[in-house]
């Protein structure tokens, strides 16, 4: 499922980017990929959603909070949606890449212009998630393949025990902290302490200790803070700017 907002004040815009955007995954039904598609006409109405997308089609130039503004809010909280802005302002362009779009559409718009878009984002997409998948032992489940996006942190509760903290549920599997990260640093996972190993995608927040999203606070060991923010701010730069 792709998740899809389009924020543009001018509705007749608003309704034929929405329309290129139906028409092209109607044609390319052979990708056998499903899309949810919201229209908004100002920044405060997609504000107000908590953003809970994977693209997003963004007029720079509205009312009231505009697109850059937003995009500055939205990049606070989530450093991985995927933004296309949208203007006729060339002198927007410099701005806009502060917040670091996936891609900049001039108006007036093209039907051409979106589906290439659409088509670079795709193969985007699917070149990231190749690596989005690892292969763990549930103590409930036996093997089990699982997103990476799904894990928010894993805690080891002792006799080779290591909880699972997952976006919509809990697990439980076996190892230990050392072979276990061993396994998931490719995955951008990192351990802040002896007894966590904590996804770098859901971080919102770090000084001391990490904030994660779901309101979990990890602690960072004292002798390994120095590294730990490295690898954070490291991870965050190199995201921001893909």
């Amino acid at each position: 499922m792709i998740r899809i907002a389009i924020v543009d004040d001018e509705i007749d815009q608003n309704h034929n980017i929405k329309q290129i955007v139906i028409s092209f995954f109607e044609k390319n039904e052979k990708n056998n990929i499903e899309v949810s598609i919201d229209s908004f006409f100002d920044g405060e109405s997609l504000l107000a959603t908590k953003f809970p997308y994977d693209l997003i089609f963004l007029d720079i130039q509205m009312t009231g909070i505009d697109g850059l503004e937003a995009a500055k809010i939205i990049r606070q909280y989530n450093k991985h949606i995927t933004l296309i802005y949208i203007s006729n302002y060339s002198e927007k362009m410099a701005q806009s890449f502060a917040v670091h779009p996936f891609s900049f559409i001039s108006k007036p718009i093209t039907e051409q212009a979106i589906i290439n878009n659409l088509k670079d984002y795709i193969t985007y997409d699917q070149a990231q998630n190749k690596n989005k998948f690892v292969s763990l032992t549930s103590k409930q489940h036996g093997k089990i393949t699982i997103s990476t996006d799904q894990i928010f942190f894993f805690e080891y509760e002792g006799n080779r025990v290591i909880r699972m903290v997952l976006t919509d549920s809990n697990d439980s599997i076996t190892g230990n902290i050392s072979d276990l990260i061993k396994h998931l640093e490719k995955h951008n996972f990192i351990s802040p302490h002896k007894s966590f190993i904590i996804n770098m995608a859901h971080i919102l927040k770090f000084d001391s200790e990490i904030y994660l999203s779901g309101n979990h606070i990890i602690p960072i060991a004292k002798n390994k803070r120095k590294l730990v923010h490295e690898k954070i701010n490291n991870y965050l730069h190199s995201h921001l700017m893909d």
